[in-house]
């Protein structure tokens, strides 16, 4: 029947009857449920649990050694930036306000040097010729495997566009009958759309995918939302696990290749014993200048911080909830999630499901691996800083909730360092706020600065009383420790793109490699600042019971207005600002924190700049941010961006004329 909605409500246009949105799902034929194949997922009763965790059966001799090494380096180059900084601040004495600054900059500073030891292992590892321990190999040597088993493939959707969604799933399973392995794997869309207009686009979309599919396709949509895309998982799990070894889970903005997938089968099919392998996505189809800075970004050093953490996590690794292969019946045993006890935010639905779900699956005695070689895995990012920040906060109120579940008996020590430096990443927000505040005050609060007016008569006289060339050398190497542990994995990453001929052309020559890490390096020091503060505000009213709803994440939006901006970010700006003038007065302190400074009165604009379209297009075109998969992109990204009327099979076999544009005005440029 032909139906049109108003307000909510759906009409039968052949008879102008209103027709319930529950009906016209239940009834549309073009819903295909598969026959039930139910699998037992016993919620687990956390807090009880005999022993300690099962040998995971997939872990290296070595792993003591490496992680022994990693750890010590870690700590000796956090002791020397705190020790730097710790001579800058202590000269004449340390106050109390001096005491509180130096004692919170210990896990900061800790932190950091972990971020850097890892990517220095992982550069170590990337120069030479690494070998996956589970043997994946995507090599154009290394033959195509044929699973046996059967996986399935969940994409989660929740009021997403449909057009966008369907689009990827048509590119991925035309990727996969590329490798011939179609009859190994099933799609299911599993649907939390609460919209119904957006629900009616999704059927329209799976009727139209399901005739020209290669795969098995089937759609389900859910009428309680319980649980959320944990609980939409853990439903399917109920509903049809039994008939699957693998169950591979993605977000709606995932895109895999067949390769990938097939590889990903293939290597828990050799090693029963792996419960889940996470794959590391780089992020594709940036178009706001925001979006490509993060995928520049990421393609350029992310891998050298993920090869290293996949060097020393071992089979005690974690999962980021997407793009990755689980063992639905390890994942079954071991993964039912309670509703947890207590108030908001600690009490209710466990939103940061994935950490706690690699934690649980390794203390069953599952091993949960990283695949730093296997490429084809990509995602989106969220256009605009708002957007991003947005996401942070859901991000943080699930990382906060993990704090009681650290302890949880039973869980190997790698799972609770990995939820661990999970709550840390948002802690270190606010510590790093308390500790800069007590510096400033104390800094204001010393006799001299307040007799040092910011004047040419009186500047030479205030430097005369207050340089200390023991200050000035501490202070530079304390600069120094901080550039390293902050950059050195950006560097590293550079320097690793420079050592392969072909990466290079791939993102647009050497220039516009330093170009581009130039500006990024600039860009990130001015939105650390911004960041510290949206995170800061968002843990404490996390705390203060107010957790926020479920929101759908935009990833189109190409424009943050004026008004928008101010409403988000206006606080920062002025509060900058205010700043700035109360330091007017005190020379070396505006000097000291005025790159702080700039990032936050800054907010604003660079909120409304990283969010315009057509300057991230602009650059795009100027080859700046270029990367490999811009300037050449596989086909399955040009399918899953390709014209949605278009087949696309078609796509794996031509090159765009719009990608050869782009790549013959870069070569243009570079010359």
């Amino acid at each position: 029947m032909d139906l049109m909605s108003e307000r909510g409500a759906f009409f039968d246009l052949t008879s102008s009857r209103s027709v319930a949105y529950d009906t016209v799902i239940a009834t549309s034929d073009r819903v295909e449920i598969p026959v039930d194949a139910p699998l037992a997922m016993p919620v687990q009763p956390l807090a009880f649990w005999q022993g300690q965790a099962k040998p995971a059966g997939t872990a290296k001799e070595n792993l003591v050694l490496r992680r022994w090494a990693v750890f010590i380096a870690t700590a000796i180059m956090g002791f020397a930036g705190w020790k730097a900084t710790f001579d800058t601040i202590a000269l004449g004495g340390v106050t109390r306000l001096e005491a509180v600054c130096i004692t919170l900059l210990a896990p900061l500073f800790l932190a950091l040097a972990l971020w850097f030891c890892t990517a220095v292992v992982g550069f170590v590892v990337l120069l030479g010729k690494p070998k996956d321990p589970l043997g994946i190999d995507d090599s154009a040597a290394s033959p195509m495997p044929r699973p046996k088993a059967r996986t399935a493939i969940l994409m989660p959707v929740h009021n997403e566009d449909a057009a966008e969604v369907f689009a990827r799933l048509r590119a991925m399973d035309a990727s996969i009958a590329e490798t011939g392995n179609s009859r190994a794997f099933d799609i299911f869309i599993l649907s939390d759309t609460r919209d119904a207009a957006v629900a009616l686009a999704e059927q329209a979309c799976f009727a139209r995918f399901r005739r020209e599919a290669n795969s098995h396709v089937f759609y389900r949509k859910r009428t309680q939302n319980a649980g959320r895309k944990a609980g939409n998982v853990a439903d399917w799990v109920a509903r049809w696990g039994g008939d699957y070894e693998h169950m591979l889970i993605l977000d709606a903005d995932s895109l895999m290749t067949g390769e990938a997938m097939v590889r990903l089968a293939d290597a828990m099919e050799r090693h029963p014993r792996v419960g889940l392998i996470q794959t590391m996505p780089m992020i594709i189809n940036g178009q706001t200048i925001f979006a490509r800075t993060l995928q520049f970004a990421t393609r350029l050093y992310g891998r050298v911080a993920w090869t290293g953490l996949a060097w020393w996590s071992g089979s005690e690794s974690s999962f980021w909830g997407h793009n990755a292969i689980v063992r639905t019946r390890a994942f079954a045993e071991t993964c039912g999630l309670p509703s947890l006890d207590g108030p908001k935010p600690f009490g209710g639905e466990v939103m940061s499901h994935d950490a706690l779900e690699s934690a649980l699956l390794r203390r069953g005695g599952w091993g949960v691996h990283l695949a730093p070689y296997l490429s084809g895995s990509y995602e989106e990012s969220p256009s605009n800083l708002l957007d991003f920040a947005t996401r942070d906060r859901r991000w943080c109120r699930g990382n906060v909730q993990h704090i009681p579940l650290i302890g949880l008996p039973g869980l190997h020590w790698m799972s609770r360092l990995h939820l661990v430096i999970g709550v840390l990443s948002y802690v270190l927000s606010p510590l790093w706020f308390v500790a800069l505040s007590a510096g400033i005050i104390s800094r204001m609060l010393m006799p001299e600065l307040k007799k040092a007016a910011f004047t040419m008569a009186d500047l030479q006289a205030a430097a005369h009383a207050l340089i200390d060339w023991r200050e000035i050398q501490a202070t530079a190497w304390a600069m120094i420790i901080t550039f390293v542990l902050l950059f050195g994995p950006k560097i590293l990453g550079s320097i690793l793109v420079f050592s392969r001929a072909n990466e290079i052309k791939g993102f647009g020559g050497r220039r516009r490699i330093v170009a581009g890490l130039g500006v990024e390096m600039l860009l990130s020091a001015l939105v650390a600042p911004m960041l510290m503060f949206t995170q800061t505000r968002a843990l404490v009213e996390i705390l203060a019971g107010k957790v926020g709803g479920w929101a759908t994440q935009r990833r189109d939006a190409d424009k943050v207005t004026g008004k928008e901006a101010f409403a988000a970010m206006g606080w920062i700006s002025v509060t900058g600002l205010v700043l700035a003038v109360a330091f007017w007065f005190t020379p070396d302190l505006l000097t000291a924190t005025l790159p702080i400074l700039a990032g936050l009165i800054l907010a604003v604009p660079l909120t409304m700049l990283g969010a315009h379209k057509i300057a991230g297009l602009g650059l795009k075109a100027n080859g700046l941010f270029m990367t490999p998969e811009e300037r050449r992109p596989p086909a399955i990204v040009r399918a899953a961006l390709g014209p949605a009327c278009e087949p696309p099979a078609r796509w794996f076999s031509r090159q765009p004329a719009a990608t050869l544009a782009v790549e013959q005005s870069v070569e243009r440029n570079a010359a």
